[in-house]
């Protein structure tokens, strides 16, 4: 209970909220970037939040199978684990909460999630939500 609230569960986005991936994802998508000739900087603030295949499809590149380039750039996420960290706190946090009272709710496909939750050592949630759970 806080300020009089009582909550029954808690949905939580992953990256931001209880680890952070986004040096390993700017790296990443930054590499991508340039091998197809776009810029960086204007590019990454496009990435965050949205599903991979979705962020290539809005460039609508000539030549380019969004879905094929997605799948490319989750195999070299789920290999580069540097510089992801938990969010202080959000270990202790977790495991104080009833396992069926929170959930993970994010963008990433769920091998991803699952990968970067366990190298953090964070608690794998009993329900996440993921980019192939969005239709």
């Amino acid at each position: 209970m806080h300020d009089g609230k009582a909550f029954a569960a808690f949905l939580f986005d992953m990256d931001g909220t209880i680890l952070t991936s986004i040096a390993v994802a700017e790296r990443i998508w930054s590499d991508w970037a340039r091998q197809h000739g776009i810029d960086p900087v204007s590019f990454l603030p496009t990435i965050h939040g949205v599903r991979g295949v979705e962020t290539i499809a809005r460039l609508n590149l000539p030549g380019i199978d969004p879905a094929l380039e997605a799948e490319r750039i989750t195999a070299a996420e789920m290999v580069d684990l540097s510089g992801i960290e938990p969010i202080p706190g959000a270990a202790a946090f977790l495991q104080a909460l009833p396992p069926e009272r929170w959930a993970v709710v994010t963008s990433a496909p769920r091998a991803l999630a699952l990968r970067r939750i366990k190298a953090v050592g964070l608690p794998v949630p009993a329900v996440l939500v993921a980019a192939e759970d969005v239709v």
